[in-house]
């Protein structure tokens, strides 16, 4: 009995050592960070310079929409004009952040809602929101880079326009749901070594190359309705639950290698307009290709393919032109 009290005490010191020491280290990280109050940067961006802020610790709800009373641009819709680029890394959100808001008139339904029309780049590199980020309605005239940030509540990019060549979301890890949906990129999107431990939607989205090369989803994901003027890469990846790639138009190359898909996949009515390659890769549910229409015939080289009662039905069509609208 002795023994075993010594034992338990030499065992426990050093857990107790550890987890205090993880504290002390978190807390010291924390200490680190430069305080703001939203206010403080709502301020820096109405002079209209620059803004860079680096490791920096932002206490409450940034709403950037107050920035300025915004332009009429509609009778139903105000927009806010942020001209200069916008630069944050390794900074910590602890309220939510938002690019959306509906104005409220006293005992009367909101008719206006205000966006951001940011004019150059928007950055938020390694950074860490713990509470929901809504980035809904904005217009990016430059590049969107959200690379390697953590995203601990719901985020959200719906309806938005990215100008630039690149919008950027590679090692991001999104704990809760992920929306990108009815919104348009003309140029990249890239979600390469993302890990979506939530529902991943990208449904509706307009892009030229889309890139989910070594993604891990732990859940649905919805990529459906899609229009892609470039090539879709999705290798080396791990899908969990159902995959939808439904209802789309895929101008490019269709690149699907090396992964594996737990749940059930959809190619269901989609166009694939280039080259198809779906090789060394695991359909364990199943692949639904009902009414979906290749223009060329696919490689299927190494292809395991399960829960299929029925063949898969491959349709071949000779090439069709095909013009953009966006």
């Amino acid at each position: 009995m002795k023994y075993f009290v010594r034992y338990a005490i030499l065992v426990t010191i050093p857990i107790l050592f550890f987890f205090s020491c993880s504290k002390a280290q978190s807390k010291d990280h924390l200490s680190d960070l430069k305080e703001y109050k939203a206010s403080e940067i709502v301020r820096m961006i109405e002079k209209g310079k620059p803004v860079t802020i680096v490791n920096a610790i932002i206490y409450d709800d940034l709403d950037l929409t107050t920035i300025s009373e915004g332009v009429v641009t509609s009778p139903t819709q105000m927009t806010v004009f942020v001209n200069q680029p916008l630069y944050f890394q390794s900074c910590v959100f602890l309220g939510k952040v938002s690019t959306y808001s509906k104005l409220s008139s006293k005992g009367k339904k909101s008719l206006m809602a205000k966006k951001l029309h940011f004019g150059g780049d928007v950055s938020f590199i390694d950074c860490d929101f713990r509470k929901e980020l809504a980035f809904d309605e904005s217009v990016i005239d430059g590049n969107l880079n959200f690379t390697k940030t953590i995203f601990t509540d719901q985020a959200s990019f719906n309806h938005i326009l990215v100008q630039g060549t690149q919008c950027m979301f590679m090692g991001i890890q999104a704990n809760s749901n992920f929306q990108i949906i009815y919104s348009t990129i003309r140029g990249d999107i890239s979600f390469m070594d993302a890990h979506f431990l939530g529902a991943f939607s990208s449904s509706s989205l307009v892009a030229k190359d889309l890139v989910l090369n070594n993604v891990q989803a732990e859940k649905r994901m919805d990529l459906s309705e899609m229009l892609l003027s470039g090539i879709l890469m999705f290798n080396y990846g791990k899908c969990a639950e159902e995959v939808s790639l439904a209802f789309s138009n895929y101008m490019g190359r269709f690149s699907v290698i090396e992964t594996v898909f737990d749940g059930d996949v959809s190619f269901e009515r989609s166009h694939f307009f280039g080259m198809v390659k779906l090789n060394h890769s695991t359909f364990s549910k199943g692949l639904d290709t009902k009414d979906a229409i290749f223009y060329e015939r696919p490689e299927m080289n190494d292809v395991v393919i399960r829960g299929n009662e029925q063949p898969i039905m491959i349709e071949v069509k000779q090439s069709e032109t095909i013009k953009l609208n966006y």
